[in-house]
Parts: C-alpha cells; structure tokens; sequence
C-alpha cells in the first residue's frame, strides 16, 4: 500500500514515512483517518462490503425503499459522515437521502440532497450517474421543471456506456423507460399518448429480474387500461403483481395491486384498493399515497 501510494504521488514521500504514517493510522480507532486516510480513500476507495451495502442504500430499484421511511432514515444517517461520505461511495448515501425526500414529497429536501449528489461530479460510478439523472427527471417532473428529458437523455448515455451489472442494467433501463412513458401517458401540457408509452413498455424484454418485469406490467395495464383494452390490461395487472411478489418488493406489490384495482368490479376493487393503501401507510410513503389518491 505504502508503495502505491507513494507511485500514486510522485515519490513526494518516501516508501519508509508512508509505511510508518500506515501504522499509525491502522492503530487508531476514531476519527476520519487524517491526511492520510484521505488519501488511501482517494486511492483505494473504500472497502468493497461498505460500498455494497451503501449502494443498497441509495438505489430506488434495492430493497431499501420496502423499508418505511423512518428506518430509511436511520440506516442512512450512520453513513453520512467521514470517512464513506468523502469517498467515491458516499454519492450513494445522498442518493439514498434524495430517494426518500422524493417517498416524502419533500421537494426541496430532495433538491439539497440531489445538489450534494451533484457536487461528486464524474468521479462516481455508471450506475450512480444513471440513478442521479432518474432522480433528478423525478423531482423534476413534480416540480414542473423543463429538465425532465436532458435528465433522461443524460440517463440513457449513460446507461449506454456504463460498466453496469446485467441486473443493474436491466432494472435501470426499465426505470428509464417507466419515466419516459409516464410522461406520455400523464403530460404536464397537451393530451396523452398511451399508444406511445405502450410502444416504450412492449420493447422491454421479459427476461429481466423481478423488478424490472414488475415495471413493464404495470406499465403495460396502465397504457392498456387507457386504450380501452381492458382484458389485456387486466391480465398484465395480475402478472405485475406476480412480479412484485417475485421481487419481494412491497412497493411494487402496492403499485400492483392499485393498477389492478382499477381494473376490477367496484367491492373487489375496493378491498384490493385498501391492501395497497396499508402498505403505503406502513411504508410511510406519501408518495404512494399521493398516487393512489389520483387513481
């Protein structure tokens, strides 16, 4: 390590001085690490299980988001500070704060985070650079800002030429294209085109993890349902929520379970409308209840 370093910084310092300030570093028990723990995180990064487990924090498609919003917030906070947050990892933190600002609908909380996200810049990466441009198209869309498309064009190159995991892949690109077709079939300005978010939805493959196959069923009811085509819909409606279930998702199976409800005679809608409000109150996600309201 001491020689890395040292390669690392041109021999400023000798082998001997680095091993030693090693040593003393490795003996200490609290702190941010000094000088030089900063700089073995700007070489090294940090270990690989802390930024595993941060980044299951801070990704929408993880599993952290079927927690409700107050555990969210207390896996959060232990993470945000020195050392992970001035490392390479740390984005994904704020990430996982922006995420649960956006479950609260707290716009301008999720804009201070998404600001922190920002301010890592391209040292991050490719699936913190898609997953801070979904973000960002999010509150945007909400927010009723003009930036929701270069947000999902900036996703879409990156998600292009990032060095991303098959399951990272497939879930991004399914998240992209689910904003993309709820900007078709929910437009700020102008009439909807559920034809067009249909198209979006169908191309998606259905050899995909559990949650991207939620989100192209549940895409597909919703534009089917708008198009009058209510058997169809309503068969994609149930496979959602298969799907859900398949992911262990509790979002997703609320998400489900309210497309389906749309779709069924009134008593049994009702009940079916009720199990996905429960779990948007135990979720503690306005988000979702906000949806649910607009039906």
């Amino acid at each position: 390590m001491a020689e890395r370093l040292a390669a690392a910084r041109g021999h400023r310092e000798s082998v001997e001085s680095i091993a030693r300030a090693l040593r003393r570093l490795r003996a200490r028990d609290h702190g941010d690490g000094g000088v030089w723990g900063r700089r073995c995180l700007r070489r090294f990064g940090v270990p690989d299980a802390v930024a595993d487990r941060v980044r299951w924090l801070g990704q929408y498609h993880g599993r952290a988001t079927d927690l409700p919003a107050t555990i969210c917030a207390e896996l959060l906070r232990p993470w945000d500070r020195p050392p992970v947050s001035e490392s390479r990892a740390g984005v994904w933190v704020v990430l996982g704060w922006t995420g649960l600002a956006l479950r609260r609908r707290d716009w301008p909380a999720a804009e201070r985070h998404l600001e922190r996200a920002r301010a890592f810049a391209d040292r991050i990466e490719a699936a913190a650079v898609v997953e801070r441009a979904l973000v960002g198209a999010f509150l945007a869309h909400r927010t009723a800002s003009d930036q929701v498309d270069p947000l999902l064009d900036r996703a879409e190159v990156a998600l292009r030429g990032g060095a991303l995991t098959p399951a990272d892949r497939a879930c991004l690109a399914a998240r992209l294209t689910d904003q993309r077709a709820y900007a078709l079939n929910r437009p700020r300005t102008g009439p909807p085109d559920p034809r067009a978010a249909l198209a979006l939805y169908a191309a998606l493959p259905d050899d995909a993890p559990p949650f991207a196959r939620c989100r192209k069923a549940n895409g597909m009811a919703w534009s089917l349902r708008r198009l009058g085509r209510t058997d169809e819909a309503r068969t994609w409606a149930e496979r959602s929520v298969q799907d859900a279930g398949d992911a262990g998702s509790l979002r997703l199976r609320a998400m489900a379970l309210h497309a389906l409800a749309g779709l069924q005679d009134p008593p049994t809608a009702r009940q079916t409308e009720a199990r996905a409000r429960q779990i948007a109150r135990h979720l503690e996600d306005a988000e979702l209840r906000h949806r649910f309201r607009l039906g």
